[in-house]
């Protein structure tokens, strides 16, 4: 456990009174004993008391207490069954005629790996001392290295994606180079992964800001058009066209926003960077040009975090006109399914929206199956063993095992709304809707990115999560960088939001009534 900004309080007369605490910070390097710089204690039963320089919230340390108590060591298990043979190494070239050997393997004995280590100490030492501010050049570049070495070695998309990593690396270390702050570091690290074109994709660290202007926007027919207008206070309207951002073209503003994007589809990059494109910092101003006039906008709030809501999203389900009933993925738990599977038997038609993320409702498909699930293959993960991927020696496969359920709903007209922010968990539901062919889908292709999330850190309080499972489609072609294809496109119109359509949901009604 990490503990940092220690303060203490006592109540009396219905009043907090704060006890004064030496060293709450930890920034003292050490505890031992108690001194005159610090309370602490640095042993109990059990337990050990250290700082750390990699997790604090102020300062540069914080004090990390671990559990120490009973430890047993036992032989681990293999994560795979193969492994490289003992003495087994690799040469690799590393620079110009320079090559390094590194074996595969460590020895040891009932003490350990050996030989053991001699510099262990200094090496610590000088971690401790390190600098991890962003405007570190080294700390820079180890991130972006770092960054490079993860996806080299487990990345399992490559084949999938159009993309010159060594390439990429090469241009994030001349920017590194030229970065001077928390947010120049932070924007190299989202433009290094870009190309890898993963949803998954998340750099995390320096606090760009998620305030927004009282309005909302979307790209529209090739518009950026005004969706939501949360204030009075200036002259703009739904559906208005914004011609101009900050003195700039709306293609010049989203093109340099995608590019910090790592989608797995179009449709993917501009619902995120419709948000993005307008957060900042809190009271930060935006200028936009709309209807032949310049408007400043100042960044004030959340409002809807910069998705325009549909109105029948605010639903969890609906019975519509001709006996059709409406269901939110987003929304709808399971249970209150199971209570209505009577009135769906009954129903003339059922529309489940997946625009958006489901609420733990996959259930659902085994009411539309009039078989069982033998996809079992569709989600792999790579053993890998040996660098650079060489040599993977197979998959551990995995599906989800649907047995079909009555009552069966198969043999109702069933249809699917889903668009580019289908995405992960959502796409293995529609994966299955695609793969056995158990609705119509009407909407724009999902989002492209599917598989359990991996993460690591970096320094300076640096995060990165991406996609480490390979899934592919139930056919067994390629998921990553497609998603799952709609069998009806729909597309929203400018005249579409002035008039307050769902032109989505309308679309649906028509295939279940036709």
């Amino acid at each position: 456990m990490y503990v940092d900004d220690v303060h203490l309080y006592y109540k009396e007369d219905n009043e907090w009174i704060e006890i004064p605490i030496k060293n709450g910070d930890f920034e003292t390097k050490e505890i031992v004993e108690k001194n005159e710089r610090s309370q602490w204690s640095g042993n109990s039963k059990g337990y050990t008391y250290t700082t750390s320089n990699i997790k604090q919230k102020e300062g540069n340390r914080c004090a990390v207490i671990t559990y120490e108590w009973r430890i047993k060591r036992t032989k681990g298990e293999s994560i795979f069954e193969a492994f490289p043979k003992f003495g087994e190494i690799i040469e690799k070239e590393i620079g110009n005629n320079i090559y390094c050997q590194i074996p595969l393997n460590l020895y040891w004995n009932d003490e350990g790996t050996y030989p053991k280590s001699k510099t262990l100490t200094s090496l610590q030492n000088s971690l401790d001392t390190l600098d991890l501010g962003s405007d570190n050049l080294a700390l820079r570049l180890g991130n972006v290295i770092n960054t490079y070495n993860v996806f080299q070695h487990f990345y399992p998309y490559f084949k999938e994606v159009d993309v010159d990593w060594d390439k990429e690396l090469e241009i994030a270390l001349n920017r590194s180079f030229n970065d001077k702050s928390d947010l120049d570091h932070h924007i190299t690290l989202q433009k290094f992964t870009s190309p890898l074109k993963d949803g998954h994709i998340w750099v995390r660290g320096a606090n760009t800001g998620k305030f927004q202007p009282p309005i909302n926007w979307q790209l529209i027919e090739n518009k950026l058009i005004i969706t939501d207008v949360f204030s009075d206070s200036f002259d703009v309207h739904v559906g208005d066209m914004i011609t101009k951002i900050d003195g700039r073209s709306i293609e010049d503003h989203f093109r340099e926003i995608k590019s910090t994007i790592s989608a797995g589809t179009d449709d993917w990059s501009t619902y995120l960077a419709q948000g993005r494109s307008m957060f900042g910092k809190k009271d930060t101003e935006l200028t936009i040009e709309v209807n032949n006039k310049t408007i400043t906008l100042k960044r004030d709030g959340s409002y809807t975090n910069g998705v325009t809501e549909i109105p029948i999203q605010k639903n969890t389900f609906k019975k519509l006109d001709q006996d059709i009933y409406y269901l939110n993925l987003s929304k709808i738990p399971m249970d209150t399914i199971t209570q209505l599977l009577p009135e769906l038997k009954q129903a003339n038609g059922i529309i489940c929206d997946m625009r958006g993320y489901p609420a733990g409702n996959h259930e659902l498909i085994s009411h539309l199956l009039n078989e069982k699930d033998t996809s079992n293959s569709w989600m792999r993960i790579p053993k890998i063993i040996y660098p650079d991927q060489e040599n993977i020696t197979g998959y551990e496969n995995h599906g989800w095992d649907l047995e079909p359920k009555e009552p069966y709903l198969g043999d109702k007209k069933v249809v699917f709304i889903t668009d580019g922010r289908a995405i992960s968990y959502a796409e293995s539901y529609m994966g299955f809707i695609e793969g056995y062919n158990l609705a119509t889908i009407v909407g724009q292709p999902t989002a492209g990115t599917n598989g359990n999330l991996n993460s690591f850190n970096l320094l300076g309080d640096f995060y990165i999560s991406w996609t480490g499972m390979k899934v592919l489609k139930h056919d067994g072609s390629q998921h990553h960088a497609i998603g799952v294809l709609p069998d009806i496109y729909v597309t929203k119109t400018v005249e579409g939001v002035k008039s307050g359509k769902d032109e989505f949901l309308e679309k649906a009604i028509e295939v279940i009534l036709e």
